[in-house]
């Protein structure tokens, strides 16, 4: 159709001039100048016509797009430009308001998750509270409404501490300082900082990382990845079992880790959706162990942040293997 419209315009153009060519030749001046003048402005008629058209389709679908926008329901899939640079112009401005509409979406999905997470440890501190304060227990008593109390508080501490790092890493850009990272020494005081929870479990924890590997980054995410992993590990991969961290390859630009458990892992069909935020593969267990559902999706966020990418998979043996790379602009 396009290429119809073109040649119409470019022969409808073309006997013009011939034919004020042969006119031009055969009359006098003064009929010349007066001819001239009027191929002059019929040639100008035919063209502001031609681009007035290819300016006002465009023109026309964006201000109904607009208009369906702020009535709401738009069908982004629906809305075709011309393929021009003006229907170039128009597709972007689609794509920006597609872009919008997704966050949107996104951030009240998250705000309804992030409710219902908040609930739960609320409406049980509530309760042990009122207990307490309605009804005349015994030392043990009170001390055990107390003891889950607290126990719910940190649940809590622990959820808002997730989501406070979670939503740090996607306004990170600029925001952290970047240093040089010892990647042994930074699994090391992690193993420090869960050293009861990890003994509390029967789970060793075997390290072939190499004390001179180095890479430059964000230290907090860092350890919060390689924790939130461990994290993972002893919430749901079961006791005595037994974790891995190690390099599986060392590139120019990038380093390569793998982690792995000996746990049971988890059914197939959950691990596409294991990065997501607050997705539980048992939503009772994950939330009695006190997981707040954010862990792999800090893990991934601190991952790309870094340049990196990461997968994740059962082991044929028993157990989930993430492999990931990091971005290493200094290793040694």
């Amino acid at each position: 159709m396009k290429y119809k419209n073109q040649m119409v315009l470019y022969i409808t153009l073309m006997l013009l001039v011939v034919g004020g060519a042969v006119a031009y030749i055969m009359i006098s001046s003064q009929e010349r100048n007066i001819i001239a003048i009027g191929v002059v402005l019929i040639v100008s008629v035919v063209l502001l016509v031609y681009f007035s058209s290819k300016i006002n389709q465009p023109m026309k679908t964006l201000k109904e797009f607009i208009d369906i926008v702020q009535k709401g329901g738009v069908n982004y899939d629906k809305i075709n430009f011309p393929d021009n640079e003006f229907g170039e112009v128009g597709e972007k401005i689609i794509h920006t308001f597609r872009q919008l509409d997704e966050a949107k979406k996104y951030k009240q999905q998250l705000t309804h998750n992030i409710a219902h997470e908040l609930k739960t440890p609320v409406t049980s501190i509530r309760g042990y509270l009122e207990t307490l304060m309605q009804q005349d227990l015994d030392k043990d008593q009170s001390r055990f409404f107390i003891e889950r109390a607290y126990a719910q508080t940190l649940r809590l501490s622990s959820l808002v501490s997730d989501i406070s790092t979670l939503n740090n890493i996607e306004e990170a850009a600029g925001r952290y300082d970047i240093e040089i990272i010892k990647i042994r020494q930074c699994i090391r005081e992690i193993e420090n900082d869960l050293a009861y929870r990890l003994s509390e479990n029967n789970i060793k924890v075997e390290v072939e990382i190499d004390e001179h590997i180095i890479i430059e980054g964000v230290y907090l995410l860092i350890y919060s990845l390689f924790k939130n992993l461990i994290d993972n590990s002893i919430d749901h991969a079961g006791k005595n079992i037994y974790i891995h961290i190690g390099t599986a390859g060392i590139e120019s630009d990038k380093i390569w880790f793998r982690y792995y458990d000996t746990g049971k892992g988890v059914p197939d069909k959950h691990i596409d959706r294991l990065f997501e935020r607050f997705y539980r593969v048992e939503a009772g267990r994950s939330r009695k162990s006190g997981g707040s559902g954010l862990g792999l999706s800090i893990v991934k966020n601190s991952v790309l942040l870094h340049n990196g990418t990461i997968t994740v998979k059962n082991r044929e043996n028993g157990g989930l293997q993430f492999d990931f790379s990091l971005s290493a602009k200094m290793y040694r």
